[in-house]
């Protein structure tokens, strides 16, 4: 929702779930000039990625309206550029970025894409004019969310109510030690449903732009209850989230409701654990980007 209010304004074209910094940290080249091969590698996914949301059916995850004959011009400009431009990887994905912004007819572009806030500060350095936006939801709703997940794009096997806690746990530990930078701002999803006019003017400000107010339902969704029977997750669950996460709930504003657990959600526990384990497992094997991501979330549980 947010990226598609981003999209609302004149000059500002907003991308969701780009990973390209995951790719590059994966590639282990933050720091110093990309190959050819690399600078082809990143290229070809970040513009896999436009391509996608070009041709999406799916009317939330097709935000951007851009030709595949534009794609391909846009590759061609920035592999040409360097023959005589040596690229740093922030460097191309300015280049990228910029490119395919001008395409669509905007001035700017936005990265949307969660895992972020682990390397704020690598970004902040290598963006020295970007501004960042902190996005919160209740994190009982984000594993509701998950735990209930169908369609493009979602796997029910990357649920577990320990991992998504801690994962929401940390994003705020991440924020809260960065609150003060001049270039940061927070938001939180109930808010943003609740009181649209008001946040809309903040980020307008807060990004030197307008953004139209739209009527919400006019954005298209992606919710994991489309059809509106929404399910909640079990007290057990509800006992875990506010356990790892009581005090940044609180620091944020929800409220807890001291839940217990209960002995006949064990089972189904246990099946989900062995569920997201497997799939973890084979998704570290077998793809670098995705071992990085978990390398990643690791390392930020002890931050």
């Amino acid at each position: 929702m947010l990226s598609r209010l981003l999209n609302n304004s004149p000059d500002i074209l907003s991308v969701n779930d780009l990973y390209f910094l995951q790719a590059v940290l994966a590639m282990d080249a933050t720091d110093g000039e990309l190959s050819d091969l690399q600078i082809v590698e990143l290229a070809d996914l970040l513009l896999n990625v436009i391509n996608v949301r070009s041709n999406a059916n799916e009317e939330f995850i097709g935000q951007l309206r851009i030709t595949s004959e534009s794609i391909l011009k846009i590759r061609q400009t920035v592999l040409s550029r360097q023959k005589h431009k040596l690229y740093e990887w922030h460097d191309l994905m300015n280049d990228l970025l910029s490119l395919v912004a001008t395409y669509i007819g905007k001035s700017r572009w936005a990265d949307k894409t969660p895992q972020n806030f682990y390397h704020f500060y690598l970004l902040a350095e290598r963006f020295p004019k970007a501004r960042f936006i902190f996005l919160f939801r209740d994190p009982r709703s984000i594993l509701a969310s998950y735990k209930y997940a169908s369609g493009e794009g979602h796997d029910i096997r990357r649920y577990h109510p320990v991992v998504y806690s801690l994962y929401w746990r940390s994003a705020v530990r991440f924020y809260k030690r960065a609150k003060d930078h001049p270039r940061v701002m927070m938001l939180r999803y109930e808010d943003l449903l609740s009181n649209t006019v008001d946040v809309c003017a903040k980020l307008s400000e807060f990004l030197c732009t307008d953004i139209d107010i739209p009527e919400l339902t006019s954005l298209g969704h992606n919710s994991s209850f489309v059809k509106g029977d929404r399910k909640n997750i079990t007290t057990t669950e509800n006992w875990i989230c506010e356990r790892l996460c009581g005090p940044e709930m609180n620091d944020l504003c929800y409220g807890i409701h001291n839940n217990y657990p209960k002995i006949g959600d064990v089972p189904y526990l246990l099946k989900v654990s062995l569920q997201f384990t497997v799939f973890q497992t084979l998704r570290a094997f077998s793809d670098r980007e995705s071992r990085q991501r978990i390398i990643t979330f690791i390392r930020g549980l002890g931050r």
